[in-house]
């Protein structure tokens, strides 16, 4: 072989052994270990604020959502994070922007806990928070606060008064329900109250007696009611079991647990006290979830696997509960 031949290939190889050894030097331990990336970058990434356009870019279109959007806890956030970029949106077009179908995929870039993440940023370890449930069952996207504030300025005298006209036929003149089908109100927060019967008033939830009834309250008179209900002691409905077996239902009611506490007593403050309240009536209201007659996403997407058994073994569990005053 010519020697020009030989010295070519022994430079090749020389090279190919630099290039290794620099590969080798070079490269940290961490390369690929969460992908095609420098791992040991995760928290340096993870510590920076997301940026992308301004929202005002969005606003135009959408300004009735980035109303509700900019005043909540992701103020800070541009609406491309989520969204995407804005560039080749079409202006006053009026386009539905589409919520994002895997929220766990979406929600988890920002939330999931990260070493280096600022600590004001919301962080959950996806294996713990409500495993394989989607986020948007709880968090509504563009204002994500499970309990939503909500203004409390009732008055519990003028509630008391008004809750005597309108109210105590069907709950009961100190808030306890003399009807097993309908919900004792006495200790049920005020914000939960406020939230409810706002929602019957506005249309947003339907009923049959409630409707009408909440259609002619003011705002004030809502608060007032509400402050008036929740200043009462829950006590003792008498409900008793109902026909349910309340060992299966304390079984299916972990399922429950993280909204409703492990034995009726809610763990945020806008939602229902149902420790102690009639079977009957946790019966009828879990129906009317799974058949989509009360709306609610959460409870549609927790109700919609119950049998009817599951749902009478769950109100006699609840309803055999001790309550407690949820203010």
């Amino acid at each position: 072989m010519p020697k020009h031949v030989v010295r070519l290939l022994a430079l090749m190889a020389v090279g190919l052994a630099l290039a290794l050894v620099a590969r080798w030097y070079f490269t940290p331990d961490s390369f690929y270990e969460f992908g095609h990336y420098r791992a040991a970058s995760v928290t340096e990434n993870a510590s920076l604020q997301p940026v992308h356009m301004t929202s005002a870019y969005c606003e135009e279109c959408h300004d009735d959502r980035y109303g509700e959007w900019s005043a909540s806890s992701h103020k800070s956030v541009t609406c491309e994070n989520c969204h995407g970029p804005g560039k080749g949106h079409p202006k006053g077009g009026k386009k539905k922007l589409p919520i994002h179908a895997d929220t766990i995929r979406l929600c988890s870039l920002c939330h999931e806990t990260t070493a280096g993440r600022p600590a004001t940023q919301p962080q959950i370890a996806l294996a713990e928070h409500a495993p394989g449930e989607q986020c948007a069952g709880c968090h509504n996207p563009h204002a994500p606060k499970i309990s939503a504030d909500v203004k409390l300025a009732g008055k519990v005298e003028d509630g008391r008064r008004l809750a005597a006209k309108a109210c105590a036929e069907c709950h009961g003149d100190a808030g306890i329900s003399p009807n097993a089908t309908w919900p004792s109100l006495a200790g049920m927060s005020q914000a939960y109250l406020v939230r409810i019967t706002t929602a019957y008033k506005t249309g947003d939830q339907l009923d049959v007696a409630m409707t009408p009834l909440a259609k002619k309250l003011s705002h004030q008179d809502i608060q007032d009611v509400s402050a008036y209900y929740a200043s009462l002691s829950c006590g003792s409905t008498g409900a008793g079991t109902g026909r349910g077996d309340v060992a299966a239902g304390q079984s299916l009611a972990k399922n429950c647990a993280r909204c409703h506490g492990e034995t009726g007593i809610p763990t945020i403050r806008s939602w229902p006290l149902i420790a102690g309240q009639a079977p009957g009536y946790l019966v009828n209201v879990l129906k009317a979830f799974r058949a989509g007659l009360r709306k609610d996403p959460m409870m549609a997407t927790a109700s919609g696997s119950l049998s009817d058994t599951d749902i009478v073994n769950l109100a006699a569990f609840y309803s055999a509960q001790q309550c407690e005053a949820a203010k």
